[in-house]
């Protein structure tokens, strides 16, 4: 065994890193989860010994731990349980000596951690508008009014109420006297689902309206007739006019969350604007680093460091917030820099296999495959026999050469997957989306770009196939307008037609500008 769990602390690594307090297991045991209401699994009980422990653990003092809390084996056999439960599961990693660690950028962790009962929600919403009491319909003896009236026939088929009462109901709702071409006319703009009124006199020469001699209709003077009309058509109109009245607090709700949302994306873009983020390559890929590329994604610039220069890796990647590379954390580990100083995106292949048929064929998926699938570079990482002649022969040049255009490479990678979420898997007939969680929150999505851009009225430019260039990625750029959009298509008018695109083409986007007048159709 390689010791006791840490005693129980104040803060640690991990927990001071996710502004969280520091969690007990002994805790966790007990609390149920605050979505499903469920006892804990013992993936979350691991979780919750490594955010207690503030570090990487052995499997075998996160069995003792748990077991210590009053947990119980499935299997008989916590270590062995541990392992199964895990499976390759995020956001636990098992690092390069064996050892199991939490991925702290994991988006897996952050949900986690809610529910659990680690933190709060991540976004609190305010109560928002009260909704107002329900209507009451008043005393029988209280006269009918034009928003009762509304409330009862428009657009309703009122067939089943007589043409007497709907003519009572219109003359009481407007106090007064009218033709019966005026009432007709108020019951027309109403609905369309009834009867018309009879233009015959004798049709109204008595009971609740009467038709008087200068050819004006008239409520009689009955007071039981008119009350029970006015219970008839308040019986239709309340159920009515409290639905309208809710539905119209519903629609203050949904526009004060959509101002909320809108808020909290405008800060997570601010956010992530100012994120200063690196793609680092480190050769060789096993054994002592000799050379270390660190590319600055903002400043479009790379520095690459050979032999002492390494003993600067440290200064250089402390600028950054968020640092990306395949197999990042264990690359980190080589140049002995603690990978949980950063926000992490491992560019390694989401899995590793993939079953072609039903033989049970199988696809080994390499970074290199992927990476060339992704982004169209046909030779995206060096050969590690070349590279290791390199660094025998001292050759600096071709070595800077190399590990320059592998970063680069990377980068269009993971430029790719914060994009789109996801990258590509093709294999003959095969073409597979693997999703990614490289972006942050704030990163501008393909469809968010696309989406604002049809929004707004603005020309975007586009880059598909392949990979932009390093020294100019927007030669290849193609300036349209956003025509339509679906989940996997973008159709855009480059100004003599209207295309469609898939999205999975797009290698990069921008909004560009205002349209021009000669990109706009006639339907415009």
């Amino acid at each position: 065994m390689s010791g006791s769990p840490s005693p129980p602390q104040d803060t640690n690594a991990y927990c001071e890193r996710l502004g969280i307090a520091v969690p007990s297991v002994d805790d966790a045991i007990d609390r149920a989860d605050a979505v499903y209401g469920t006892p804990p699994k013992l993936l979350h009980l691991m979780v919750v010994a490594l955010l207690e422990h503030g570090g990487p653990m052995a499997v075998e003092d996160i069995a003792t731990r748990v077991e210590d809390a009053g947990a119980v084996a499935p299997t008989g056999d916590m270590e062995l349980s541990l392992k199964k439960a895990w499976h390759g599961l995020a956001p636990v990693i098992r690092d390069a000596d064996g050892r199991f660690a939490l991925d702290l950028g994991s988006s897996e962790l952050d949900l986690l951690a809610f529910r659990l009962g680690l933190r709060p929600p991540r976004y609190v919403t305010s109560p928002g508008p009260e909704p107002e009491p329900e209507l009451v319909p008043p005393p029988d003896d209280v006269p009918l009014t034009i928003a009762e009236l509304d409330g009862a026939l428009r657009a309703r088929s009122v067939w089943s109420l007589s043409v007497v009462r709907q003519a009572a109901a219109v003359l009481d709702g407007n106090g007064g006297r009218l033709t019966i071409e005026e009432v007709e006319s108020v019951l027309a703009d109403l609905t369309e689902h009834r009867s018309k009124l009879p233009t015959d006199p004798k049709r109204w020469a008595r009971g609740l309206v009467v038709l008087d001699d200068d050819g004006r209709l008239r409520l009689e003077s009955d007071p039981p007739a008119r009350e029970a009309m006015r219970r008839a058509i308040r019986k239709l109109a309340y159920p009515e006019l409290n639905r309208r009245r809710r539905s119209l607090h519903t629609g203050r709700v949904i526009e004060l969350r959509r101002r909320e949302r809108e808020e909290q994306r405008r800060r997570d873009e601010e956010s992530s604007a100012s994120r200063r983020r690196a793609v680092i390559r480190v050769l060789p890929t096993k054994g002592k680093p000799h050379a270390l590329a660190v590319l600055d994604v903002g400043a479009r610039s790379i520095r690459t460091m050979t032999g002492g220069e390494l003993d600067e890796a440290e200064a250089v990647l402390g600028d950054f917030d968020v640092v990306a590379g395949l197999h990042v954390r264990d690359e980190l580990r080589r140049l002995e820099l603690e990978p949980d100083r950063w926000r992490l995106a491992d560019l390694k292949p989401p899995k590793k296999t993939k079953t072609l048929n039903k033989a049970g064929r199988k696809l080994t998926i390499t970074p290199e495959l992927l990476i060339s699938n992704t982004t169209g570079i046909s030779r995206p990482l060096g050969d590690p026999k070349k590279i290791g002649q390199y660094i025998e022969t001292g050759d600096e040049g071709k070595l800077r050469r190399r590990i320059e255009s592998d970063v680069k490479a990377l980068f269009a990678f993971y430029s790719y997957g914060v994009l789109h979420n996801y990258v590509r898997l093709r294999w003959g007939f095969l073409d597979e989306r693997l999703g990614v969680q490289w972006a942050l929150p704030g990163d501008p999505s393909l469809h968010r770009i696309l989406e604002r851009a049809q929004k707004d009225g603005r020309a975007v430019e586009l880059v598909t196939r392949t990979a932009p260039g390093w020294s100019d990625p927007w030669s290849r750029g193609w300036r349209v307008e956003v025509h339509e959009l679906d989940p996997w298509t973008v159709w855009v008018d480059d100004g003599s037609e209207v295309i469609p695109i898939e999205k999975c083409e797009i290698q990069t986007a921008r909004v560009v500008g205002i349209l021009d007048p000669g990109m706009r159709t006639e339907d415009d």
